[in-house]
């Protein structure tokens, strides 16, 4: 079983060298955004969390299990400038052949006005993002899940339209007393298969090494989470350019800022099973973000979470500077019980 382990953590690591390319941002970045409450509620990325809700496999697909038979789950977040986006989700326990899940993602820019090479304006377009999710986990031993999220993507912006495909693959592990949870995860690993327009050259895709963690206490209603994101493209500040032409970088040049970067934070409680609170920060969106003195609540986020009988409301708050503050709806319900 160990050799089934390592086989599978060294094939993730190979990986990135086969399908994924490190840098700055590319094409599909849509890919990025959190289409969870859960997980906006707690940083925005949270990949250790053991909770059977289909909202979290983009998060990581390893995170599929059987406990998500028969669970139904959509999410819509209100974002900045006019822009929605949405994800919904249904899984399925196939037995002794592992658990699988199939979802749609996409994102809604809205319209926009169309004009000429002189100004006159011709009408207006639209522009769009999809991505099929097509998600399967398997049990190795009883603490053990691998998992892997296949990802088709087409993308349209006017007349111009690009495909692409890429893949997440991840590990959990939980402790033996099911209070802690650890896991690894390669996000958005692929390629652009056809560029908006012919002739241009292929454009990379951001992908992502995260490791997280997730631990309950034992005698209190209390869990807290980490997430350690980017991890390969460690220099993850915004570089902007003066009116001189002079190339600046706003990172931190210490270590304990730029470690900060690359984490995700979120502590809940749940006094009762039936509600759950939450609160989270991301320093990364606090730094980039925040304008002059004018900090509030740029970079933290709070959720509530809401059971009752077979349906499972969430709902996250995040803070964006002056831009505004984003607002993420997700609702689940197990089929399953709503049949019976």
């Amino acid at each position: 079983m160990n050799r089934v382990i390592l086989s599978c953590f060294l094939s993730l690591t190979v990986l990135p060298a086969l399908f994924g390319q490190t840098g700055g941002e590319g094409v599909f970045n849509f890919l990025q955004l959190t289409n969870s409450a859960k997980a906006a509620a707690l940083g925005g990325i949270q990949i250790a969390l053991p909770d059977p809700d289909p909202e979290l496999l983009l998060q990581n697909p390893a995170l599929l299990s059987t406990k998500m038979n028969n669970f139904l789950s959509v999410n819509y977040t209100k974002y900045l400038a006019g822009i929605g986006f949405g994800y919904g989700a249904f899984a399925r326990d196939l037995g002794k052949y592992g658990t699988a899940a199939i979802g749609v993602q996409f994102v809604d820019y809205g319209q926009f006005v169309a004009a000429d090479e002189t100004g006159v304006i011709t009408g207006s377009f639209s522009a769009s993002d999809y991505s099929l999710n097509l998600t399967y986990a398997k049990q190795i031993g009883k603490l053990c899940r691998v998992g892997i999220n296949i990802k088709p993507i087409y993308s349209h912006l006017e007349n111009y339209w690009s495909t692409g495909i890429t893949a997440d693959f991840g590990v959990t592990r939980q402790s033996s007393d099911q209070l802690t949870t650890f896991a690894l995860c390669f996000k958005n690993l692929g390629k652009q298969l056809r560029t908006y327009y012919g002739g241009s050259e292929h454009e990379k895709i951001a992908w992502s090494l995260q490791a997280g963690c997730t631990h309950q206490l034992e005698h209190a209603p209390l869990r807290f989470s980490v997430t350690a994101y980017d991890l390969n493209r460690w220099n993850a500040s915004v570089s902007t350019t003066d009116p001189n032409g002079i190339e600046a970088s706003t990172g931190d040049s210490s270590i304990f800022p730029s470690i900060m970067r690359h984490l995700a934070l979120g502590a809940e409680i749940f006094p009762e099973n039936k509600v759950t609170f939450r609160l989270g920060y991301n320093h990364r969106r606090h730094a980039d973000l925040t304008t002059g003195d004018q900090t509030g609540l740029v970079g933290f986020s709070t959720g509530l979470g809401i059971n009752i009988s077979s349906f499972r409301f969430n709902y996250a708050l995040s803070g964006y500077a002056l831009m505004g503050m984003v607002h993420n709806f997700s609702l689940s319900a197990n089929l399953s019980g709503i049949l019976k």
